[in-house]
Formats: C-alpha cells, sequence, structure tokens
C-alpha cells in the first residue's frame, strides 16, 4: 500500500510542471519516467503527440513507465512562467525520438524528482513534500489573489496548480477558498492579495514543492529579485568604487 501512494505521489507532483510553460488547463499529461532508484526519476514529456501517439510510444527500456493523468485537467495559476531543463548527470539524455511520424525528437527532459516523503493523510488525499530539479520561474501580477499553505518552520508555499474538477468544491478565485482543505499537523493557510508583482524562482535548481495530487500543487516561496534591483545595485557599487578623496589624487 505504502510503495503504491509512494508511486501516485510521485506522479502528480511532476503532474504540473508541464503546465510551467503551458498556462492553460491540461485534458492529459504526455510523460515518460526513466525510474532511477526508489522515488527518483527523469521525467520526459512530448509536447507534440496526440493522445494516441503517446498511448502507442514504445517504452525504451523496463526502468521506464508512463503517465497518463487523463479526465483531470489542471489549471496554471501564476500569470506568467517559464522553465529550463535540470542539469543531468551524465548519460542521462535531453531528449529522445521514439515516434517516427513526428520528426525529430518530440521527448524532452522536463525535470527529475530527487526525492519525496509523505507527510500524512487527509481527506483530500495523500500530502507530499518532494525535491524536483528544474528551473522555473512564476510570476503573480500585483492585484491578484495568491493562496499559501505555511509549515511549522516557516517555509511559505504558494498554490501553482489547481485540479479543474475539484474547484466547485475548493474556489481559488475568493480569498480563504481553501479553507477547509486537510494540512499537516502545524501548517497554516492563508490568502492574500498582492500589492506587487511576486516572481517565485528556483535560483538553486531545486524546487521545493508540497502536493496533494489529486487536488493541488504548491511551490516554496522564494522571492526573485525585479531586474531593476540588481541593475541599481550595480550602478551604486560602480559609483562608491569610483568615488576618491580629490586630495588623494585621481583614478
Amino acid at each position: 500500500m505504502y510503495a503504491s501512494e509512494m508511486f501516485h505521489l510521485g506522479a502528480v507532483l511532476i503532474w504540473s510542471l508541464l503546465a510551467v510553460s503551458a498556462p492553460h488547463a491540461m485534458g492529459f499529461n504526455p510523460e515518460l519516467w526513466e525510474m532511477t532508484g526508489g522515488p527518483t526519476r527523469n521525467v520526459y514529456t512530448c509536447s507534440a503527440c496526440t493522445f494516441e501517439q503517446y498511448l502507442n510510444t514504445p517504452l525504451p527500456g523496463g526502468d521506464w513507465a508512463r503517465n497518463a493523468s487523463e479526465g483531470n485537467p489542471r489549471l496554471f495559476l501564476p500569470d506568467f512562467g517559464t522553465s529550463v531543463p535540470p542539469t543531468v548527470p551524465a548519460g542521462t539524455a535531453l531528449s529522445l525520438d521514439l515516434i517516427p511520424e513526428i520528426e525529430g525528437d518530440e521527448y524532452t527532459l522536463i525535470a527529475r524528482v530527487l526525492s519525496a516523503s509523505l507527510l500524512g493523510f487527509g481527506a483530500q488525499g495523500p500530502i507530499a513534500n518532494a525535491q524536483v530539479a528544474r528551473g522555473t520561474t512564476m510570476t503573480f501580477d500585483a492585484g491578484r489573489l495568491i493562496h499559501k499553505v505555511t509549515s511549522p518552520a516557516g517555509v511559505a508555499f504558494v498554490l501553482f496548480s489547481i485540479s479543474e474538477i475539484h474547484t466547485t468544491q475548493f474556489d481559488h478565485t475568493i480569498a480563504g477558498g481553501l479553507a477547509g482543505m486537510d494540512l499537516p499537523s502545524g501548517w497554516d493557510y492563508s490568502s492574500e492579495t498582492l500589492s506587487s508583482d511576486l516572481v517565485v524562482g528556483t535560483p538553486s535548481g531545486v524546487a521545493n514543492v508540497y502536493s496533494v495530487p489529486d487536488y493541488w500543487t504548491w511551490q516554496e516561496i522564494i522571492v526573485v529579485p525585479e531586474p531593476s534591483t540588481g541593475v541599481l545595485l550595480g550602478l551604486s557599487l560602480a559609483m562608491l568604487s569610483g568615488w576618491r578623496d580629490p586630495r588623494r589624487g585621481r583614478l
């Protein structure tokens, strides 16, 4: 029972990652997994496949699996998102050519699940925390309502993906719309309207992800500074380094 639950957790923890580069509801998720031991895996997706092509894609080997999340589309909540492939160990392919009728390599690596732990079970299902290697930036515009969960250690996560079929039960468009969801002991839920843009990134290349697989996925809030901040800091340092007392000579 535990092994099957963990497999399911790993499945849907990754389910929302495709949404970062395709911000809309998805009817299925065309992923192939290369199982690399325990809960770890490399995740490939096909952006050009039909569902039939995906189902008929030959698996590259015995340590590969398929994930078809048909019938439970996800909504991607940020206003904008970008994603780049993770850094991979030697011997790991960045892309795969498995469907002859599609020209070129149709499957690309989008993430690597590094670890996953079970935090508990609730009315919405198993609750998990995972470390996922991927480079993702998500922007929530000023004026947007966001939802957060916070761990006992004070680590805050923002909701970035929600199951469309559960939005009638939990309305993410209103303040407090997710009240009543089950949380691990000591965790808190809150919602707020942003006074300025919130840009959440993965500067280390590893995302800390909280998930209730059939319902929603959240990412630790690591704020990415506005580009202008770095520019102004650089200018300020340049000005300071160029400042000299005229009595001590010129540069």
